[in-house]
Order: C-alpha cells, then sequence, then structure tokens
C-alpha cells in the first residue's frame, strides 16, 4: 500500500515544482484565460487532485472535477475545503469516473469542457480514444469550448534519446516507438503520444472547430536546466516567458511540445 497522499502530493506539485514544469500550467492558464466564457459550469474531466479546478473555483467557475482515481477526488476535495467560500462553494461536485464514459451528465451539460495534463495519452486504443473525446464533446453546450491536452510524440522520443536510450536496441520498445501508431510503455503501462496533427484530426472527428493548437513548455521544451536557470534571474524569467507565449501557436513549437494543449468548439 502506498503511503497516504504521497502519489497524490506529488501530482499536485508536478506544475509547479520548478520552474520548467510550471510552464505547462503558466501556458494552458493564458490560453484558458483567452477562450472560456466569463463564466459558467465547467467539467474538469481526469482533473487528478484538482489543481485547474482550485484556480478556476477561484476565477469564479462552478466546477465539476472527474477523475478515475478516488483518492485524487478525495485529495482535491480536502484541499479546496480550506479556501474561502467563495472559492470552496464553487466545487459542485467531485466526482470518481472515467473520461470514457460521461453517461453521469447530460448531453450539452457544461459551458465549457477540459481534459488536461494528459488523460488521452493514457489511453492507448484508438477506439477508446475516440469514444473518450466524444463523450466530451457531447458533454459541452452547443458553442461551449473543449480543451484537451496529451503529451506529444516528438518529445517523447526526444526523452528517449536523452534518458532511456536503451529502448533504441530493445526489440520491445524500438517495435512500439517505431510501428506502434505513437505508443510506448511508461513504467510498464502503454500510453499513447500524439503527433499535433493526429489530436487535431481526433477532435475534429468528434464535432469540433479548432480555434488553436498550443505548446505548453514552448520553446522550453527539454531544456530543464537552462529554464531553471533563467527563472532565478526575475527579470530574464519574464521575458522568457513573454517569448514562451508569442511562439506557443507556431506549429513547429507545437508538434514538439511535451504537452500539446488543443482548444476547440462545439459546432
Amino acid at each position: 500500500m502506498r503511503e497516504k497522499n504521497e502519489v497524490e502530493i506529488g501530482e499536485w506539485n508536478r506544475l509547479v515544482k520548478d520552474a520548467y514544469n510550471s510552464l505547462e500550467f503558466l501556458v494552458t492558464m493564458h490560453y484558458l484565460r483567452e477562450h472560456l466564457p466569463e463564466t459558467g459550469k465547467i467539467l474538469d474531466a481526469g482533473g487528478g487532485p484538482g489543481r485547474y479546478t482550485l484556480e478556476l473555483c477561484r476565477a469564479g467557475y462552478d466546477v465539476v472535477l472527474l477523475d478515475i482515481d478516488p483518492t485524487y477526488t478525495a485529495f482535491a476535495e480536502e484541499k479546496i475545503k480550506l479556501e474561502p467560500k467563495s472559492v470552496s462553494s464553487r466545487l459542485i461536485a467531485s466526482v470518481v469516473g472515467d473520461v470514457r464514459d460521461l453517461s453521469r451528465f447530460n448531453t450539452n451539460d457544461f459551458d465549457a469542457v477540459l481534459c488536461l495534463g494528459g488523460p488521452l495519452t493514457y489511453i492507448s486504443d484508438e477506439t477508446e480514444r475516440i469514444q473518450a473525446t466524444a463523450e466530451l464533446v457531447r458533454s459541452a453546450k452547443p458553442g461551449a469550448i473543449v480543451c484537451m491536452s496529451v503529451m506529444g510524440y516528438l518529445a517523447m522520443l526526444r526523452t528517449v534519446l536523452s534518458r532511456v536510450s536503451e529502448e533504441l536496441i530493445i526489440p520491445q520498445y524500438w517495435e512500439l516507438i517505431t510501428e506502434g501508431k505513437g505508443n510506448n510503455l511508461v513504467q510498464d503501462r502503454l500510453w499513447h503520444f500524439f503527433r499535433a496533427s493526429e489530436l487535431q484530426q481526433l477532435a475534429e472527428s468528434c464535432g469540433l472547430t479548432t480555434l488553436e493548437m498550443v505548446g505548453c513548455e514552448g520553446l522550453s521544451t527539454g531544456l530543464f536546466e537552462a529554464t531553471n536557470t533563467v527563472a532565478e534571474d526575475p527579470i530574464k524569467w519574464e521575458r522568457w516567458v513573454e517569448l514562451v507565449l508569442e511562439t506557443a501557436t507556431e506549429p513547429a513549437i507545437v508538434d514538439m511540445a511535451s504537452h500539446i494543449l488543443y482548444i476547440g468548439q462545439v459546432g
């Protein structure tokens, strides 16, 4: 049995543990602020321990958090209870569930639907990824914004080079990397890594109109040490973040990013 809250705290801290990892959260929130409605009810599907849920509650949205792991939803509830009533009351529900089956929610139920941080990457089966995406779209109102972020295939290959190059000569991994249609084993689980074009095609096939695609780590992708070093100087960091945001939607940046954010609108 894992130590109480060990994994939950690790995931909660993932987006803020250093400057490099904070870019995923910072860039995602920047584009959410640009595209979300001013008010409304939002579904945070696959929201883990609730980092985005909390930020959205603080911004005045009514939020439903859904995650497959009950320890995450319980962790989120406890975190949000510590907030002022004006914030904590914005959490409508914290629900244990799977993004592949949102039947508990009515069709056209939400003013915006989010699936951030990579839940679709954890679904290795293509048919099930389509099912999950279709469910996200079904639960959103006509005209609503749907935002999904996934882990990038090209960034995964760079990680193989820099951290686990043995995969290049182990047949099991090499076959997945080259013939597995974007799949690879991560801690003995099969994950699916996306090209930007694949994510866009998936979203549009399920009824979304593409508004924007974003490379969350942007120009910093893979540059852990350099990014964290620049962040030690507040002026340099401010200017670097400005550059990251200015270039985050360029196609080359999007396709190379560790996390690719898709923003679409329900027709």
